[in-house]
């Protein structure tokens, strides 16, 4: 029998939405080998260090992808509005329009080790900092800004949480919506 292939990437993709879904503690290599069609022996082939392994690889891709589509976004040219906009539509995307869990919410659920806690605890920083940034570009104080970039970030997680709870995605794209009015001045 012929042995099954599947990129890196688009391991880490189903990856990533199995530890969205189940988090940490929910997914085992059983899951994960159904999931890409690969043995266990294939899983350790690539990842040596079996779970922990794969799920920081899947950590570093979220967070290259927060690098990619967020914060070069909010460090672009052109009016803080408009940046956010672009981050609220590259938000909607990520989350599939608010069907799909946080990822940080999710990989943050006690069950992975230090170096997980630590990478989410650093992107989740570099998130605050980078909303926080575009505040302040805006024309408001530091103090606010901040608070601004603080409530930002909590209702984006938390829309995400109503959402799936209620089946409705609703929360979520109002909170996308309203975001350029939270961390910009008019």
């Amino acid at each position: 029998m012929a042995h099954r292939t599947i990129s890196d990437e688009e391991f880490l993709g189903r990856a990533l939405d199995l530890f969205r879904t189940y988090g940490y503690e929910g997914v085992s290599l059983s899951r994960l080998s159904e999931a890409t069609g690969l043995e266990k022996a294939s899983l350790y082939y690539r990842y040596p260090g079996g779970k922990e392994e794969i799920v920081m690889a899947v950590a570093a891709r979220v967070v290259q992808g927060f690098e990619e589509h967020l914060f070069t976004a909010l460090k672009a040219e052109g009016p803080p509005r408009k940046r956010v906009m672009a981050v609220a539509e590259q938000l909607r995307d990520f989350y599939c329009d608010g069907s799909k869990p946080c990822a940080i919410n999710m990989l943050s659920i006690a069950g992975g080790g230090e170096d997980l806690k630590t990478m989410l605890r650093n992107v989740t920083q570099a998130w605050l900092k980078a909303f926080t940034e575009i505040a302040r570009e805006s024309g408001m104080s530091l103090s606010l800004a901040r608070l601004r970039a603080e409530e930002a970030i909590v209702r984006i997680e938390g829309s995400l949480v109503v959402a799936r709870a209620l089946g409705d995605n609703a929360p979520f794209q109002r909170t996308l919506k309203l975001l350029p009015d939270l961390l910009t001045e008019a």
